[in-house]
């Protein structure tokens, strides 16, 4: 399958996902478990779908990138390029062990830890 095809599926999932996270338990979701549910769904929908692990990490990147424009210039470029390198640290993790599930826990802990210190500059509710 397209890698944009699967990046456009996985982030309407995240989004969909995401939104019941954060009306359920508050904008916390967003540091501690938000990072894992898009690592498993856009490294998940490379695996299961086929297509191109760091294409599909882009593509998420930018449709990421264009909601969070509306909000902020370098939040949109942020998430291009976080996505992007959580791909390549995902497709070195699978190539270094050829475990691709670790890849996804440990860029999900990478992922969190970004959106940590990230979220440290935003007043969360």
């Amino acid at each position: 399958m397209n890698s944009l095809l699967i990046a456009m599926v996985v982030a309407l999932l995240a989004f969909m996902i995401n939104r019941q996270f954060v009306i359920k338990f508050g904008n916390q979701t967003i540091l501690y478990l938000i990072p894992l549910v898009e690592e498993v769904l856009k490294s998940g929908g490379f695996y299961l779908l086929g297509g191109n692990l760091i294409l599909v990490h882009l593509g998420f990147g930018i449709i990421e990138g264009v909601f969070d424009y509306l909000d902020s210039t370098l939040a949109a470029i942020l998430a291009i390029i976080s996505h992007l390198l959580f791909g390549y640290l995902t497709l070195f993790i699978l190539e270094q062990t050829g475990q691709l599930l670790l890849g996804i826990v440990i860029v999900g802990l990478v992922h969190s830890y970004w959106n940590h210190k990230i979220g440290g500059m935003i007043e969360w509710n």
